[in-house]
């Protein structure tokens, strides 16, 4: 397989930095300050490269207040870097990228910047990268180690994204960029969510056949019959060659007037740490003692992201690793 899996080592992370005023509205400088303290936090164990508009540079250095870290001009129209960064993949053990169309979800008009971005960066690190006329966001897919890849019919199959491909056009082409042996199809993800229902809210392979999975026990949460299918299928496909993590997702939150869509699965994996998001509910506590049991040898740290999350994302999709072969 030529995708690298998340937990693998890291060369460098990229992230964007906020400047949709449509999007975050009156939190739009809250979102920059919890940027800067997820930054600040990564960059302790590797290398950030963070990508602005020119007009923004004075600012973000301010506010980041980080030398170490590679303040980077560009134009954006938004800051989901998971979604707009090329997918990276090991061909012969040279790091290279695929880089997809971006159309703002199919749903936002101002999306031009972000769709250059994952060229730009392949160029910026030196990197030989191949561009396919396909719409697919990183956040879309997740994978493991042993050739599975998972995603969502709500995301791939939406007729927004303008790919008119069907679910078995969709397996050939994805194998055959990825090398992948077996594609898992979960029917949708978390209602309300912007992207249509991204896979990194649900699931995340954590490797050596673990995967971590949100769930809720709460009938009454709008999501417990969409989480519940998605275990049944994973736990049809894997029989009892996988074990399936329970990880509860928050209870309804409602931030400064909005429902947001909060998951712990949208979490970031350094050398030494889990960066996790934190909600201020009593999930927190149960979902620091899960990660910590599961991850013995790394700091797990939780940060406040809910001014990110009303933006409609989190920490996995802000971010986007660089892997180091």
């Amino acid at each position: 397989m030529k995708l690298i899996p998340e937990w693998l080592p890291h060369e460098s992370c990229c992230i964007a930095w906020p400047c949709n005023h449509e999007l975050y509205g009156n939190v739009l400088g809250e979102a920059k300050i919890e940027i800067a303290n997820l930054i600040n936090e990564i960059s302790s164990d590797e290398k950030v490269l963070l990508f602005c508009n020119p007009s923004d540079l004075i600012e973000c250095r301010k506010i980041v207040g980080n030398s170490e870290v590679d303040f980077i001009e560009v134009p954006l129209d938004d800051s989901w870097m998971r979604d707009i960064a090329p997918i990276f993949i090991n061909n012969s053990n040279r790091l290279e990228s695929i880089c997809f169309e971006f159309n703002g979800y199919g749903k936002y008009s101002k999306f031009s910047n972000d769709n250059q971005i994952s060229n730009f960066i392949s160029r910026k690190l030196n990197i030989n990268h191949l561009s396919v006329n396909l719409v697919l966001e990183g956040g879309a897919i997740t994978y493991d180690e042993d050739g599975n890849l998972f995603t969502t019919e709500n995301v791939l199959l939406n007729k927004n994204r303008n790919n008119n491909f069907s679910k078995d056009q969709f397996e050939i082409e994805l194998a055959k960029l990825f090398d992948v042996k077996n594609i898992i199809w979960l029917p949708e993800g978390l209602i309300g969510d912007d992207t249509d229902g991204h896979v990194d809210n649900l699931i995340c392979p954590i490797g050596n056949k673990k995967y971590l999975l949100a769930t809720t026990d709460n009938k009454n949460n709008e999501n417990y019959n969409i989480l519940k299918k998605n275990k049944v299928i994973l736990q049809d496909y894997f029989k009892s060659n996988a074990q399936l993590i329970d990880i509860p997702i928050p209870d309804q939150i409602v931030f400064k007037e909005k429902k947001l869509v909060s998951s712990y699965i949208n979490f970031y994996f350094t050398e030494n740490k889990i960066i996790l998001p934190k909600f201020n509910v009593y999930q927190d506590s149960i979902v620091y003692e899960l990660f910590s049991s599961l991850f013995p040898k790394k700091s797990i740290i939780m940060l406040d992201t809910r001014n990110i999350n009303y933006g409609g994302g989190n920490i996995h999709c802000v971010t986007m690793n660089v892997p180091k072969i």
